[in-house]
């Protein structure tokens, strides 16, 4: 769509509450509906910055990605009834995807064979080839910050030689190293590929890549194509060209509607189809709904308690030994999160197996003031808690004081600091500026040596304590290379979750699974604990 038609449409986009029932939860059924016919509406906290990969910055620019899906390869959510989650962390890759046909790792693991399907066309009728998906991987390089943390650090993708294109359909994507890591980048958001010859032929002078286009315009392979675009509702449409699978749905409204009060209650009454962002209060208040369905899907995410490795108090193993042992995670977890996550039991999240379970995850105060008296701090210390709304959620203060009760017991004194700016927040933890923090662990691939180098690696994305441990380096890499399925991964994993166990160097409380809230109009959308496809969405409301 031409960008003055697309500013038109937005420009007269309106957010009111919808009047009627979604057709979006019945398409083919009769009558007139705010949400128009066949519309899967999905409704957000966030505005929306733009649709650019490139610019993604919020948990609204995921369902984006979702949305979008231009991805060479998927996750795997065959063998499971409808509405319901794919299992296993981490879930597997589909053998093909609606741009590739085939793929294969070389023998030596450091490369992907790949081979686009025939005629895959955007919505300009632009055929895939190999040429963009090299224009896409240049332009991550160039201009896209994450992406490219997502491809060659965790991915481990070659950035000086990443691929090699042997024809229009064929090429190869080439590793560092081994890295089981890799499938999964391209599975996800980081992994988006454009229309080429569509993002060129709309870049200006001194924009070779083509961003302010991108911003309020797609141009990719997936289903959809962006018809509306406006910072408080975007809307997709039909790829006319595209072949693959599209579910019963005709267009994806994406729609920003702050007040959670007023989420919960378009989705309840069917004027949505979707929402997130709420907390866990009000997740219970609609277990058991009969008209909201709560879709729990396995996730290696985790809440935690982190204290800096640099601090002279918080630094000793003991003290942050005795932290863990003062609290009562049971009674956390009643209290916040309502049931929808359970006590962290060991170095790594229960849902990688039973690896590192260990006492310091027990509530045990007298020996906490024990470990105290050892650290040379027997009458107890104090210490300032940094929170924010971005993390772990909404509920940081609640959890915050909590924590601050539970600490008294034993003498710690933890005063709570609000840190307003998420982005604030971020750079003083990068910094490790932050004597204490609630952070939440959310790794994009599912595989504990990632999970472990996230939080605590010596360069980890998330490693706001300021902690490095060369031999938890060392199994986290081995891991993110080797997988952990095998009997000499799995030892390793226990190790690397005995070291987590021990150290208390990331004060684990909970672990979480992702949650999705839908009417029950929508019968399915293909979910893991990673993501959702759209592109097979099942929705069958009654008017």
């Amino acid at each position: 769509m031409p960008r003055k038609a697309v500013r038109r449409l937005a420009a007269a986009v309106t957010i009111p509450l919808l009047a009627a029932p979604l057709a979006a939860c019945g398409a083919g059924s009769t009558g007139s509906s705010a949400g128009g016919a066949g519309s899967y509406v999905f409704v957000l906290p966030q505005d929306f910055q733009g649709v650019d990969r490139a610019k993604y910055s919020s948990e609204a620019s995921k369902i984006v990605g979702d949305v979008m899906h231009s991805r060479l390869l998927e996750l795997d959510t065959s063998g499971r009834a409808d509405g319901a989650c794919a299992p296993g962390v981490p879930p597997k890759i589909a053998a093909s995807s609606p741009l590739v046909s085939s793929w294969t790792e070389t023998p030596d693991g450091k490369g992907i064979d790949f081979t686009l399907r025939d005629n895959v066309k955007s919505a300009a009728g632009k055929v895939l080839t190999s040429a963009d998906v090299q224009w896409s991987i240049d332009r991550i390089k160039a201009i896209d910050a994450s992406a490219k943390t997502l491809w060659f650090t965790v991915g481990g993708f070659d950035p000086d030689k990443t691929i090699t294109v042997k024809s229009p359909t064929q090429f190869t994507l080439h590793l560092k190293k081994r890295n089981e890591l890799a499938k999964y980048t391209l599975a996800g958001n980081s992994g988006l590929i454009l229309d080429s010859a569509t993002a060129k032929a709309n870049a200006g002078a001194g924009d070779p890549w083509a961003t302010k286009y991108l911003t309020d315009h797609t141009a990719d392979f997936g289903p959809w194509t962006l018809t509306e675009f406006g910072s408080q509702q975007i809307t997709f449409g039909k790829n006319p060209h595209y072949a693959g699978q599209r579910g019963d749905v005709d267009k994806v409204v994406l729609r920003t509607v702050p007040e959670s009060s007023s989420r919960i209650q378009l989705v309840r009454t069917g004027q949505a189809a979707e929402t997130t962002g709420l907390d866990y209060t009000q997740l219970e208040s609609l277990r058991g709904s009969g008209d909201v369905n709560l879709v729990s899907c396995a996730n290696p995410g985790r809440d935690w308690l982190g204290l800096n490795a640099k601090d002279p108090v918080l630094g000793k193993p003991e003290v942050r030994r005795a932290i863990s042992l003062a609290l009562d995670r049971s009674a956390i977890q009643t209290a916040v999160y309502r049931g929808f996550a359970k006590p962290a039991q060991g170095g790594l999240s229960q849902a990688y197996g039973a690896f590192g379970k260990g006492d310091n995850y027990r509530h045990d105060a007298a020996e906490a003031k024990r470990l105290l008296a050892q650290a040379g701090v027997p009458d107890g210390f104090s210490f300032q808690l940094s929170v924010s709304n971005a993390q772990p959620g909404a509920y940081a203060e609640n959890l915050a004081v909590l924590i601050q009760q539970q600490l008294k017991a034993i003498g710690v004194d933890m005063r709570i600091k609000n840190v307003p700016s998420a982005v604030q927040f971020k750079a003083d933890g990068l910094a490790n500026k932050l004597q204490a923090f609630l952070m939440a662990e959310t790794p994009a691939a599912g595989n504990p040596g990632y999970s472990a180098w996230l939080t605590l690696g010596c360069d980890g994305l998330q490693n706001y304590t300021g902690f490095c441990d060369r031999k938890l380096e060392g199994l986290a890499a081995d891991l993110q290379a080797e997988g952990f399925d095998t009997p000499a991964t799995k030892a390793k994993t226990a190790e690397l979750a005995g070291i987590i166990a021990d150290q208390q160097a990331a004060v684990y409380l909970v672990d979480r699974s992702t949650v999705g809230v839908r009417n029950k109009c929508v019968t399915d959308v293909p979910s893991t604990g990673f993501g959702n496809d759209y592109t097979q969405a099942k929705a069958a409301c009654s008017r």
